[in-house]
Parts: C-alpha cells; structure tokens; sequence
C-alpha cells in the first residue's frame, strides 16, 4: 500500500482497505439462465457491438451508441479496437454495470494489449514467435495477455490465428500467421491457447476454415479458397484440429469462399447499395463476383464441417461483418439471418446492429428463424460466459500489472530470439560507431511521419556521426531520391528499413516503385543491408540483396532487436517459419554469436 496523502479515520481506513480489495475480488455476478431472458434479450446476446475505449463525456455520441447497445440492443458482448488504458478499464466497467446480462469483452490481441491498446508493448507478431522455434514462448504470451487483458475487464480474446501461411503473396495474414507448416503451426495455437486460458480468459482459432492461401484480403472483397477437401485435410484444418483438442472457447469464422465445401453461390450488391456498410470503400473492380457463399453463412462449414465432423462443441464467433467480403454481398439484416440459420452464435461488428436485430426478430416471429435455434446459442454463450470474470482490475492493479518491466522483458526476450538473419554480407557486420551509416526507411502505406523511430534512434545513439534517415513511401515523388543518393553516395553503410506489412483493409503489400528506383541507383562500393519490419516475403522485390534480416513485424521491441544485432550485441539465432520462393526455404537462418559487450 502507498502512502496516503490524506488523513482517514483508523475506522474508515479500514473500510477503504475493504472496498479496495473487494474492487477486483468481487464475486461473479448471478449469471441468468435461458428462462430468465425474454426473446428481445435472447437475441441481443448473439451480437456484439464495437468501439475505441477513448475518453468521451457522458454526453458524447460515442459513450451513448455503447449505452444504446448495452441497454436498448442486449448485446451479449463488446469488441474494443485501438483504445486507451484508463478508458478501456472505466468503460468496460460502466457497461458492465449498464448489462442485465455480463458481458464478453473482446479484442484482438494476437500480438499483446499493445496490438489494441496505445501506449502499452506491442510483442512480436506470431510469425516471429514460430522463428525463434520454441512453443513456450506462444504460450508466454498468451499467458501476459491473458493477464493484462483481464485487469482491464477483457475476457474474450480473438486470437490465436490457426490460418496456414502458404501463399507469399496473401494480403491480410502473412506474418500474422506462425508459418507454412501445418503441423508447426499447430504447436504455436495450440500452447498459445493453453496460456490463455490457463488464465480463465476464453482464446479463439481464426479464421476458419483458414485464410493462409488467399491473394485477396476478406476486409476489402470476397477471398476464393480454391482448393479440395483433401488439402483443407491436408493443410487447413489440422491447426483447426489442434485448437480443438486444446479445448479453445470459441472459433471465429472467416469472410472466405470455399467452393469445393459449399458451392452455394453468393448473394449480390452493387457498390452504390454496400458503400454506407463498407468502412473500406471497395471499388467495384476489386470485388469478388459469381463467387461461392462466405463461410461465415454456410451451415455446410460451420454445422457440418466444424461442428460435425471437427467436434466442436464450444462458441462459434463471426468474423467482423462490416467487412468488404460481406456487405458486397448482403445488406446487414439478411446477412446476420443467413449467418445464425449457417450457426453462427455471436455476430460480431455488424455495419447496422439496430437493423440486424430487428430482421433476426422479425425472422424468429415469422418462423424462417425457430426459436430453438437462438435457444442452442444463446445457451453456449452463457456457458462462455460462466467461465470467465467480469471484473475490471483498480486503477493501482492496472498500474501494476500492465506492461511490466518483467513482461516487457520477455517481450524483448522473444524479440531477440525471433530476429533471423538470412544473407551476411562479409565485413558489413558488426557495425562500429565510427561507420559512416545512412538509414532509408521505406513504407507501403502514407503514414504520419516515419513508422519506424526506434530503429533510426537506436542506430543513431550507437554512431559517432549522426546517420541522415530519409523515408520514401507511395506519396513519394522521384525528385526525393536525390538528397538520398547525395548522402548515400558518402557513406559506408545503407541500411533500409522496410515498413512492408500486412494491415486490414489495405488489399496490397508492396514495395513502392520510387524506393525500388532509389535503391537500384546506390552505388557499388556501399554496403546494404535490408531489414524488414513486416513480410518476409519481401525479399523477392531486392534479389540482390546480400544482408538481409526478417523482423516480422514494426513493433517497437523489433526495431531494437535488428539494431542490437547489427551492432553484434546479441546472438542472432531465429529461422524462418516459412519458404521465400526461389530464395529461401522454411528452417534457415544464419546462426551468429555475440560479437559486441557493450
């Protein structure tokens, strides 16, 4: 206990100490059953609403669109997208209080709090996880974000994703994904699951029945998972399989066709009809047309497939059904019916909640929808939700526990082992302060300055001279080069930092064609080293590279990783979870000692 600034009465102190301990040790709520609830809150239950835990008065539209959801809708749940610390807590906790029914609260923390939550350690993405080869650490960090997670009131996280990286070329999962092999893959899910829910926090296998081998990315259109039932067996399934041994809570169903499972073709909408839905604003020549239907509405995937012959018995989670793949498709009332008669138990993110629930409604009292069929749902949430806390940590628990120098520390720990180096330039490594090191970074996305400002500092506050940073992304114009070349010209080293990544709704990861243009003019005698923050893939766009690290990902903890290993710092020991084609196989990955004490 820290010392009060304030005087209490012996009597009232210890009421304080009371209450204190009893913010975050009070008992479950009296969970209602199936009896309890009318229709109306029945069906609120198998949806959940969305929001960024900001501050906002209690006036302000975005506290009464939560408000309305919880006391007007029921919802049964609600998803917190990029948040703050303190909001997230306070929020989660009046909206609890506001429920009838307690809530889950979800977020997608495949890579810690900090994927969602500002402020906190982002940790390294799965990708890097599966190369420093060890499961433990898959399970360490569902551990701490379990942790973490429930001293902010979250109890349901939408993570780990089970998809299969075989496709270089996919958009949306990449690096998200723990590699190529099925099998290895499956190890990551599986420990990282036990870390989770070893914590009492419910963990979710996404996004089946597996979103690895697609170009097209399910925010923006329709992904066609074009491949027979023997390779779903194959590849696919066995990290779906694998979750389910490990008992997962629940299974988020992707926005993906599969033909060769239900052929059953996709509805139709024009885009002038999907623009208000769409936060992503696909353009009608990117959308999937005459496709097959998304698995997110298909009973022969979900009751057949998964819980059929897969056994699986738990929660079954839409993926987010405001996105492209979806509402080119469906309007929001006709979407959320098709996808609870397909067995859908919770609706997560729909583009009009208001709307879905009232054609869900009007479907159960027409008789399209029986009412059994809510029952079954609505009776595995309430199990979810007997498994879980619904307490929201206090202020002196959330700073103690969130983002610790002990979790930071293992996030560092992973970070360091992740880091795999692929090609070694002779004589380029260890750099020494003296090197005379210019740094380009470069984006395939118009960001707010320069995404990667830990690396170019922690250079910098290694060298004697100051490394010049400039940064070229796709607003760039070819008249930016020349200060580049000009200082490239008079240096030793050029190390490019590569901000190449998969992020939703982008439909794209590439290069830019000026920084390809900037790089093929650097000259001979200078050393290059690549690192990328994002694909591995990315090394098929700079063959000639000869220094080349994987990262994984721009986390914070990344970008201080690659600067300790090229200063020879630390041991560079991860290997690559996956095949760069023509390049590189799955399994390498040039193993180096410390070279450096600092």
């Amino acid at each position: 206990m820290k010392r009060l600034d304030f005087i209490l009465h012996p009597s009232s102190f210890i009421l304080f100490l009371f209450l204190l301990s009893c913010a975050s040790t009070a008992p479950k709520p009296r969970m209602l059953k199936l009896e309890d609830l009318t229709l109306e809150e029945k069906i609120g239950q198998m949806f959940a609403g969305a929001g960024h835990a900001l501050f906002t008065n209690e006036s302000g539209w975005r506290y009464r669109d939560l408000m309305h959801q919880v006391r007007d809708n029921k919802v049964g749940g609600l998803t917190w997208f990029v948040s703050n610390v303190r909001e997230t807590a306070f929020l989660t906790k009046q909206l609890q209080n506001a429920a009838r029914v307690p809530l889950l609260i979800s977020a997608d923390l495949e890579a810690g709090i900090g994927m969602r939550l500002i402020d906190t350690t982002y940790w390294p993405t799965a990708m890097a996880v599966a190369a420093t080869g060890e499961p433990k650490f898959a399970e360490e960090l569902g551990r701490i974000t379990a942790r973490e997670a429930k001293v902010l009131g979250i109890n349901h996280i939408f993570a780990p994703v089970a998809d299969v990286n075989v496709n270089p070329d996919n958009p949306v999962i990449n690096a998200r994904s723990y590699g190529e092999d099925p099998r290895e893959v499956s190890k990551f899910v599986a420990a990282f699951i036990r870390g989770v829910q070893g914590e009492g926090v419910l963990a979710t296998a996404k996004h089946f029945p597996g979103h690895g081998d697609t170009h097209v990315d399910s925010h923006r259109s329709l992904p066609v998972l074009d491949v027979d039932r023997a390779r779903l067996d194959r590849v696919e399934l066995i990290p779906f399989r694998a979750a389910i041994e490990a008992d997962v809570a629940s299974v988020m169903i992707g926005h993906l066709a599969v033909p060769a499972i239900d052929p059953t073709p996709a509805g139709t909408r024009s885009v002038a009809e999907s623009v208000h839905e769409n936060p992503y604003a696909t353009p009608e020549g990117e959308l999937t047309r005459n496709g097959a239907v998304p698995a997110t509405l298909s009973k022969i995937i979900i009751e057949d497939l998964l819980r059929g012959e897969l056994g699986f018995k738990g929660l079954v989670v839409s993926d987010a059904f405001d996105m492209g793949g979806l509402v080119a498709h469906y309007e929001a009332g006709e979407a959320a019916v098709l996808g609870i008669l397909a067995g859908e138990d919770q609706i997560l993110k729909s583009p009009n909640i208001d709307r879905a629930i009232e054609a869900v409604k009007e479907a159960v009292q027409s008789g399209r929808i029986p009412e059994s069929r809510i029952d079954e749902s609505v009776r595995r949430i309430l199990d979810a939700k007997s498994r879980v806390s619904f307490a929201v940590g206090t202020q002196e628990e959330v700073f103690r526990v969130l983002d610790s120098q002990q979790h930071r520390d293992k996030s560092d720990e992973i970070a360091t082992r992740a880091l795999t180096l692929l090609r070694e330039e002779p004589g380029l490594m260890p750099l020494g302060k003296g090197k005379g090191v210019v740094i380009l970074t470069v984006s395939d996305f118009d960001e707010v300055g320069n995404p990667l400002p830990a690396f170019a500092r922690e250079v910098n506050r290694r060298l004697e001279n100051v490394a010049p940073v400039f940064l070229l992304d796709s607003r760039s114009q070819a008249d930016e080069i020349v200060p580049f070349l000009h200082a490239a010209r008079n240096a030793e080293v050029v190390l490019l930092a590569l901000a190449v990544r998969a992020r939703s709704g982008a439909g794209h990861m590439a290069l830019p064609q000026v920084a390809l243009d900037a790089i093929a003019q650097l000259p001979p005698r200078v050393k290059v080293a690549g690192i990328s923050f994002g694909s591995p893939y990315v090394l098929r766009h700079l063959p000639a590279l000869q220094t080349y690290f994987a990262a994984y990902g721009i986390q914070p903890v990344m970008q201080q990783a690659s600067v300790r290993a090229l200063f020879g710092e630390t041991a560079v020991t991860g290997r690559l979870p996956v095949t760069i084609p023509g390049m590189h196989a799955r399994g390498e990955g040039i193993q180096k000692a410390l070279t450096v004490n600092r």
